[in-house]
């Protein structure tokens, strides 16, 4: 077993806001090539797939807020109300626009985005994710207090492994849930 290492988020990668949907506009439930992630698609799956849940903005507010986009793979957490739900952008989300309610952590260097989603998610990430968060009425975790999440890593290698276990724990439960919906 190899030397496990420990940084601040700000340190390995960038995080970044995104964008409240501008005033007098709304979100539509249309499907077009404009879909909004927000906080209500976060928490269920690893990775964040369009689905029915999603809504969308018209080609019109696209334009206004269109360099809050996400891209495949990007990490994203919520950061108001209901803080520190993660979720890894999946391919069907790739160029989705991002809420203001969540932040992207994206340029990730040192470790694997997965092995980064299953610390946040975890008890040892969580724990670090409630320090941060600020707020009685309305909790919110600061942009600032995102990039100073500390993240414990091993080896890349061992980063590997330990994506590869959780994964296949997660893709049991997944077929778990389908089996006993289908009871």
């Amino acid at each position: 077993m190899g030397q496990w290492n420990e940084a601040k988020i700000g340190e390995i990668a960038e995080v970044k806001g995104g964008k409240r949907i501008p005033k007098g506009r709304k979100l539509i439930k249309e499907p077009n090539s404009h879909p909004y992630i927000r906080i209500r698609n976060l928490g269920k799956t690893k990775y964040l797939q369009l689905n029915a849940d999603y809504e969308y903005v018209d080609e019109e507010t696209q334009q206004m807020i269109a360099q809050y986009i996400v891209n495949q793979g990007d990490i994203l957490i919520s950061v108001v109300g209901t803080i520190g739900l993660v979720g890894i952008v999946g391919n069907t989300l790739d160029k989705a626009n991002q809420t203001e309610n969540c932040d992207k952590i994206i340029n990730i260097k040192k470790v694997l985005s997965e092995y980064l989603y299953y610390y946040l998610v975890s008890s040892f990430g969580q724990d670090e994710i409630k320090k941060g968060t600020v707020g009685a009425v309305q909790p919110k975790l600061p942009l600032k207090n995102v990039k100073d999440i500390t993240v414990k890593y091993p080896p890349i290698i061992e980063q590997k492994q330990i994506v590869e276990i959780l994964s296949a724990i997660d893709e049991k439960i997944e077929l778990n849930e389908t089996i006993n919906n289908n009871l």
